[in-house]
């Protein structure tokens, strides 16, 4: 019993939750619309072609790789009064929004080539660097004031949560601003959409920082630079050593190749289904039922298990995807499948960010080594790998059916291309996360780990 108040005693209060699920409502918004509009934007506004914007994003994904594992390094190295993760949020928030605005404001009287460098060097700055240190930063904080593997699961949920609240808005509105400033084509409807989600993101992001709090005490320093750098290389060994590791990292790898490719709807949309307003419906029946099933993921994981309810979700998420290719002609079969298609992949969406945390848990447990921010950079490797190979494999796609942004009917081979994308990946994806969750199986050791890490807080 002592045990167990000792837990609890640690529990997350709802206001705290939402605070937290706030910072994710900035990042998300800064980052949502270079992940379902910026491949539009460069190839029908700045007018790249589609295999070029493909290959960059991927090229800047696998730096990414790179960049994570140092902003990793930094965080466990950061000590300040506002603790380690905590910081970046005040020093990085308004250099994301900035360089999102840039990424969006291509110069039109650049020759081809130039353009090429300018979008890369920007989204470069954009994604791996500004929204790395974010975004690394805001996950390595749960861990850091979560202390319980319960715990995260209820706040990661809360979390989720705000963060649909946001894809649903941005992908209902942004259409409609973008056609009423002057249209896909037109530069000021893109800047005026990117300033507009600039203010709100840098003010939630603000307020993340200033109301969440650290819980663990950032330990002094007293063995100098070579001991800091040993623990470090320590970490990354116990990490390259544990199947978890490797479990998490392709899991993120795998579903965020879907994340990629979710520039594909506006195309979908657009040209398959002829009606761009067809774009806000997809993402509402995507996340509109994520919205309204999220909150009871912790009573299902405390019942069935959280890799449970995963791997039941990813399996039926797959047969549902398969069904969509099928009846892909017919947009009401469609949009029930996505709706259906959302709630079985809930539980992923509302656990798949504990991962981190609760391996961070689990080596401190085990080897006496807690490190978040290598732990969660080495993990978010898999996310950026994931959403670069999807990017890149959205613009090839459409390379590939001979896409072209100057054309307002797009050849059949464009439109096939575009279907598959939206279908048959999500499906291989879902097929791959469900083997990889099946050799999950740290929850059996989460009632020792819970108590040993509550215990360490005094």
């Amino acid at each position: 019993m002592r045990n167990k108040s000792k837990t609890n005693e640690f529990a997350t209060s709802f206001s705290g939750k939402v605070l937290y699920g706030l910072g994710d409502v900035g990042v998300n918004l800064v980052w949502i619309l270079p992940s379902s509009f910026l491949t539009m934007y460069y190839t029908d506004s700045a007018m790249l072609s589609a295999s070029f914007v493909g290959t960059m994003m991927l090229i800047c994904r696998l730096l990414d790789g790179i960049s994570d594992v140092l902003m990793g390094m930094i965080i466990d190295k950061t000590k300040t009064r506002f603790g380690k993760a905590r910081p970046w949020l005040l020093f990085m928030g308004l250099p994301l929004i900035l360089s999102v605005a840039l990424a969006f404001f291509v110069p039109a009287g650049m020759s081809g080539g130039a353009k090429q460098v300018y979008s890369f060097i920007t989204y470069f700055c954009m994604s791996v660097v500004c929204y790395t240190a974010v975004n690394l930063s805001y996950h390595a904080m749960l861990p850091r004031f979560s202390l319980t593997s319960q715990d995260r699961t209820s706040v990661s949920a809360v979390r989720s949560v705000f963060s649909l609240m946001a894809t649903i808005v941005v992908s209902t509105i942004t259409p409609f601003i973008i056609e009423n400033f002057g249209g896909y084509h037109n530069q000021a409807a893109w800047t005026t959409v990117v300033l507009l989600y600039g203010l709100i993101a840098e003010i939630c992001i603000l307020v993340t920082f200033f109301g969440v709090k650290e819980k663990l005490p950032v330990e002094a320093d007293t063995s100098g630079g070579k001991q800091s750098k040993k623990e470090i290389s320590e970490s990354i060994k116990i990490l390259l050593a544990s199947k978890y590791f490797y479990i998490s990292v392709f899991l993120f790898m795998t579903f965020y190749i879907s994340s990629g490719t979710s520039g594909i709807t506006i195309y979908l949309a657009r040209d398959v289904y002829q009606n761009t307003n067809y774009f806000g419906l997809i993402n509402l029946a995507g996340m509109l039922p994520m919205l309204l099933v999220t909150p009871f993921m912790p009573l299902l994981f405390r019942k069935a298990g959280k890799r449970n309810a995963m791997l039941i979700g990813v399996i039926i998420s797959a047969a549902l995807g398969l069904l969509k290719f099928l009846f892909i002609e017919n947009f009401m079969i469609y949009i029930i499948l996505q709706f259906l298609g959302s709630v079985a992949i809930c539980p992923l969406c509302a656990a798949m960010y504990t991962l981190a945390g609760d391996i961070v848990d689990y080596n401190q447990w085990k080897h006496n080594i807690r490190s978040e921010g290598i732990t969660t950079s080495v993990n978010s490797i898999g996310m950026k790998l994931g959403t670069g190979l999807g990017s890149a494999m959205l613009g090839w796609f459409l390379a590939w059916g001979k896409y072209d942004g100057a054309l307002a009917v797009q050849p059949d081979s464009a439109l096939t291309a575009m279907i598959i994308v939206a279908t048959l990946i999500p499906v291989f994806v879902n097929v791959i996360a469900a083997v990889l969750l099946s050799r999950w199986d740290l929850e059996k050791y989460q009632k020792e780990v819970s108590e040993f890490v509550a215990a360490q807080v005094k």
